[in-house]
């Protein structure tokens, strides 16, 4: 057995005092706490025990700051457990990965951290140490393929590359590399030589083989799809920066206007036809062969058909007949739906939308209305609580012309609803109507204070129904609930089990002896309030020792008074109780 020295036991002593220290110890007797400490600093002095005793090994650099016992805990559950909840307190940027379902630590996330992040293994140990070789890249969620699968990792995962701002701010304070915090975005890693004039989805033209040729590009997704000759124009006979290959200059496929064909094509046609669209007549298989039925294309005029517009004759519109224009029957005014259409509101929106049809109505239909619950709720009564699921026909009623009213003459609860308390409330309802004490989510009141009504809710009465006080009454033929009048004494709801004994003058005042928490819950005090003082042995005998109950007729009741308070009305001679 070797001896420790001083100073080893100096550092034994410290390490010791400091584990004492620790809130974890808090609740443990003092001196069981001491013996312990003095039993753990004579057997690591008797057995020369290293600090590996108190610890498996040293911590790698990144962990250097959790050195130290006090700190074991930090990484640690009960019993020396490391389930990786503790990780993520750091680690807050996996966590971020994991709580949105995505990146490699999602995919692996049934394994415990510890399966590949080894610590205590020395300070130079790499806690993150890839084996390039062996590396599932399909478990990051992007699955390398073509000259992807062949470029080398510090290619894309450059600091420069890095968006994730939780990884890179910890990259940045530590100076380590990292192979997190990237985004799937091509542009990321790649040049644009769009110049995002074509969007941020490469794939949808571009693939992981390479560049060129663009394999998923389909022409029919674009603003001109090919038909015809069109599909075997070389592209840069449109597209002229593709021959000019530049590669200091943008790659922009931007193109001359192509709603009609003049901007391309020369019109071979006189004046009376020049002006009139090319594809009315032409088809892109030939130009030579004109389109069957051939007629005018609507969409390129100033008022396109679209909707229930696309299926009105010609002749609705353009006939002798038809809307009156001063440019003739074939140029007409279209500014506003009613230089067609006569106005159903009779001017109702005028003042507020100027008689712009569009504002509720599209050209699909009349019905249903665009007009929305946000449009609502710029109106002076905005939906809020069941109005939401009130059909709009409950309140905008049909007038005696049979058409139906937007604009209300009040918006307050009475414009709609009955008053179900006649009147009772009616002061109390000037300027807040109903909603003094309702509100649109439940008619059941929700704000009314009952104190404000002269009579406070406490004890069981706080829990009692309102019908249970405020009955019924007939009010000009209607039931309705008596609010208002509603007598506050308790005879009023209660019946009297006392049949009088405690009247005053007619009434009996309940709440001398009883109060709204239970009727057992006595406030009565014998010596206070009754002519006889409770002492001595009579503290201790049952009230119904002395209160015996009674016939009263038809029903029992317990006398209180009058009593007689002599000593032979209750006790015999010679005994010690009652009788």
């Amino acid at each position: 057995m070797v001896s420790c020295s001083d100073d080893t036991i100096d550092e034994r002593a410290l390490q010791i005092k400091d584990l004492l220290r620790d809130p974890g110890f808090n609740g443990f007797p003092v001196m069981r706490l001491h013996r312990i400490a003095a039993a753990a600093l004579i057997w690591t002095c008797a057995t020369h025990v290293a600090p590996a005793q108190f610890s498996p090994g040293e911590l790698s650099l990144a962990h250097q700051h959790l050195n130290g016992m006090k700190n074991c805990l930090e990484c640690h559950d009960a019993a020396n457990e490391i389930t990786g909840k503790k990780c993520l307190l750091c680690h807050k940027e996996i966590q971020t990965s994991l709580a949105e379902r995505r990146g490699y630590h999602f995919k692996v996330s049934a394994q415990q951290c510890i399966a590949c992040h080894r610590e205590h293994k020395g300070t130079n140990n790499s806690l993150a140490a890839v084996d390039k070789r062996t590396f599932d890249h399909n478990l990051t969620g992007f699955v390398r393929t073509g000259r992807h699968a062949t470029t080398e990792c510090s290619t894309c995962h450059a600091k420069k590359n890095i968006v994730d701002p939780q990884v890179l701010e910890k990259i940045t304070r530590s100076g380590r590399q990292t192979y997190r915090g990237l985004t799937q975005a091509c542009a990321r890693c790649h040049e644009d030589r769009h110049n995002n004039t074509v969007g941020a989805n490469c794939q949808s033209c571009h693939s992981q083989n390479g560049w060129s040729p663009v394999s998923n590009f389909d022409h029919s997704r674009s603003q001109f799809a090919l038909a015809g000759k069109h599909t075997t124009v070389p592209c840069g006979k449109c597209h002229r920066d593709i021959d000019a290959r530049d590669k200091t200059k943008p790659l922009l496929f931007t193109t001359m206007s192509h709603d009609d064909c003049t901007p391309c094509h020369t019109s071979r046609h006189k004046k009376d036809l020049a002006a009139r669209e090319c594809s009315s007549c032409h088809t892109p298989e030939d130009w030579r062969i004109p389109k069957a039925g051939a007629t005018f294309n609507h969409t390129l005029a100033a008022f396109r058909l679209v909707g229930r517009h696309a299926d009105v004759p010609c002749a609705k519109c353009h006939s002798p007949g038809g809307p009156v224009s001063s440019r003739g029957p074939l140029r007409l005014p279209f500014g506003k739906c009613t230089a067609c259409h006569a106005d159903y509101h009779k001017g109702e929106f005028i003042p507020k939308y100027n008689g712009e049809c569009g504002k509720c109505h599209t050209p699909e239909g009349f019905a249903p209305t665009t007009f929305s619950f946000v449009a609502h709720d710029a109106s002076r009564f905005p939906l809020t609580g069941a109005h939401l699921a009130t059909p709009c026909e409950k309140c905008h009623v049909r007038a005696p012309d049979e058409r139906r009213r937007f604009r209300l003459a009040g918006v307050m609860c009475e414009s709609c609803h009955k008053d179900r308390h006649a009147g009772q409330f009616a002061g109390e309802m000037k300027g807040r109507s109903c909603g003094a004490c309702h509100t649109t989510e439940d008619w059941s009141p929700k704000s009314f204070d009952h104190s404000k009504a002269g009579f406070l809710l406490v004890g069981k009465h706080a829990r009692a129904k309102c019908s249970a006080c405020h009955k019924p009454r007939n009010a000009g033929g209607v039931e309705i609930a008596q609010y208002k009048g509603t007598p506050s004494t308790c005879d009023a709801c209660h019946r009297e089990y006392h049949a009088g004994q405690f009247a005053v003058d007619g009434r009996t005042d309940c709440a001398k002896c009883h109060q709204p928490g239970g009727w057992r819950a006595l406030l009565f005090d014998h010596s206070l309030h009754s002519a006889f003082t409770l002492a001595g042995a009579h503290k201790r005998i049952e009230c119904r020792a002395c209160h015996r109950e009674e016939r009263m007729g038809s029903s029992t009741l317990v006398r209180f008074k009058p009593l007689s308070m002599t000593c032979e009305s209750c006790h015999a001679p010679g005994s010690a109780g009652r009788g």
